[in-house]
């Protein structure tokens, strides 16, 4: 009986235990809005309430990664220190790196908190002083006052500030300070953030030209700042524009699709006049809506009762007629609207889409094998990298495939497919941060190219084979290229780089020779 007994307090004491868990876990929510990355320094941070602070930094987060208006950063501050905060994020233009990308903004949230955290230190000191200072004049003044209204041989009393005088003196006291310690200081955010800034904005040009996303929304505070790749990106975009050849080059890249193909079409506009009616509104007397006033007319069912008065003599009715003939009977003035129907000419242009005389031709992918053999190593190796970088930036442009093959020594061959996407961009990265070595065997990379050259996808390509010429060729090579020529119209390309151009003369046509374009010396394409 005892167990049984006890068996409904213990259900109740269960009851009551999780009902206040479900309310201590309904209580912090709010905690489980913020991401593990920032939420120890919002937990730990001295201002505010631990709600106020999770709840606005929220708030904040979700602003920066929606790219809209922040509004009341740190509601426990002052509201000139908010607007001051909010335009320091502002000007150091880290704001519009955040949108979208939750690493660059928990980042700037978690250094804001830093700050704050770091310049809180100073403002309590400068509170102090200037709560003592402004406490001290307070006390000063009303003590000049009591000793004015009593008498020399009255008991002098001692001043005192009241409870609402001295809280109203100690917010002025943290505003003051609030503002000195933000007002002029430099370094708000850490240094860290003016090298990112420096570095993203020499990358936003390249990807400006390369037609990649605006704005550099992603992975720019992981990857590639760990890397060195992003300066090979910037360098090599330097390189590209002091040789627009290459930009020549590869834009020769690609046959052009059969002219026998699909036509243009063209967009025709003609013009053609035609009747049309449409309803006016025309105010006119003759429909009465409303009164207006007062007028000499004829009509008796507007006239005043005034005028009725001469009806009743026998001389005045004959001045009643009178005036009535001429319309001159005051009479109360109507107005009104009335629609009327009227016929104008209307002109419209008329859109038609007719297929055209000329085809419509689309250039097609490109198919690039660089040579990546231990010769190619300075100079020649600053180029090729350059020339798969304009790749990118062609392909995007013209929306064209590239596919290209990093060839060495006897069986070292690596494919890469360049496209403008986030992968592609980190395919890139890795690559510009290889370095070359090795031998040079050209048989393998272009049988694979040949064969690439054969599917459905790319039989419309071109090969181009970047190198310094020092790789041998069979004949049996020779012959399978000269057959892609005359059976599909294959065109290889070739991109000499260096003096070596026997075996590039056998497979290429055209060949593009780089040394006749500029001077290859060390110190013109290093960097």
């Amino acid at each position: 009986m005892t167990d049984i007994q006890a068996l409904p307090k213990a259900q109740g004491q269960m009851f009551v235990s999780g009902a206040m868990l479900h309310q201590l876990d309904n209580q912090f929510s709010y905690i489980d809005q913020l991401p593990d990355s920032i939420l120890p320094a919002v937990v730990t941070h001295t201002g505010g309430e631990l709600a106020d602070r999770c709840r606005s930094f929220t708030q904040l987060r979700q602003a920066l990664l929606a790219g809209t208006e922040q509004v009341s950063p740190c509601p426990w501050l002052p509201e000139p220190v908010q607007q001051i905060i909010l335009e320091r994020i502002d000007q150091s233009g880290i704001a519009r790196y955040c949108k979208d990308n939750e690493d660059v903004t928990d980042a700037l949230v978690l250094d804001l908190i830093t700050a704050l955290e770091r310049k809180q230190g100073t403002q309590r000191v400068l509170a102090l002083q200037h709560f003592e200072e402004q406490k001290e004049k307070q006390l000063l003044a009303l003590q000049q006052g009591v000793d004015a209204q009593k008498s020399k041989k009255q008991k002098k009393k001692s001043a005192t500030l009241s409870a609402q005088a001295t809280a109203a003196i100690r917010a002025e006291s943290e505003l003051m300070a609030w503002l000195e310690s933000l007002t002029g200081s430099v370094g708000f955010f850490s240094d860290e953030w003016d090298e990112r800034l420096a570095v993203w904005q020499q990358l936003e040009s390249v990807f400006n030209d390369l037609g990649m996303i605006t704005g550099l929304g992603w992975d720019l505070s992981k990857g590639v700042l760990q890397s060195h790749g992003w300066m090979n990106l910037v360098r090599l975009h330097r390189l590209v524009e002091q040789l627009p050849q290459l930009r020549e080059v590869i834009e020769t890249l690609g046959r052009m699709k059969d002219c026998d193909g699909e036509p243009v079409i063209e967009e025709i506009i003609s013009h053609m006049s035609f009747l049309a009616r449409r309803e006016i509104e025309v105010s006119t007397p003759l429909v009465p809506m409303e009164t207006k006033g007062i007028t000499r007319s004829d009509s008796i069912s507007r006239m005043l009762p005034q005028e009725a008065a001469f009806l009743g003599h026998p001389v005045l009715k004959k001045l009643w007629h009178a005036r009535r003939a001429e319309h001159a009977l005051l009479s109360y003035a109507v107005e009104g609207t009335e629609l009327l129907s009227q016929e104008f000419e209307k002109e419209q242009k008329i859109r038609e889409e007719k297929p055209g005389k000329q085809a419509n031709k689309h250039c097609g992918p490109m198919i690039v094998c660089l040579d990546t053999s231990g010769s190619m190593h300075g100079t020649p190796e600053n180029i090729a990298k350059a020339l798969v970088l304009e790749c990118l930036s062609v392909a995007k442009k013209e929306k064209r495939a590239c596919f290209v093959y990093l060839f060495g020594s006897r069986g070292e061959v690596e494919e890469l497919e360049l496209t403008p996407t986030k992968d592609g961009f980190e395919r890139m990265i890795l690559f510009l941060s290889m370095s070359f070595g090795g031998g040079t065997d050209a048989e393998g990379p272009l049988r694979l190219a040949l064969e690439k050259s054969e599917k459905e996808q790319w039989e419309k390509a071109d090969i181009m084979i970047v190198s310094d010429g020092a790789f041998p060729v069979s004949q049996d090579l020779v012959k399978k290229i000269q057959g892609a020529r005359d059976n599909r119209s294959l065109s290889v390309h070739g991109t000499l780089i260096g003096n070596a151009d026997r075996s590039m003369s056998r497979i290429c046509d055209p060949l593009h020779r780089f040394s006749r374009w500029i001077d290859l010396q060390p110190n013109s394409c290093s960097y």
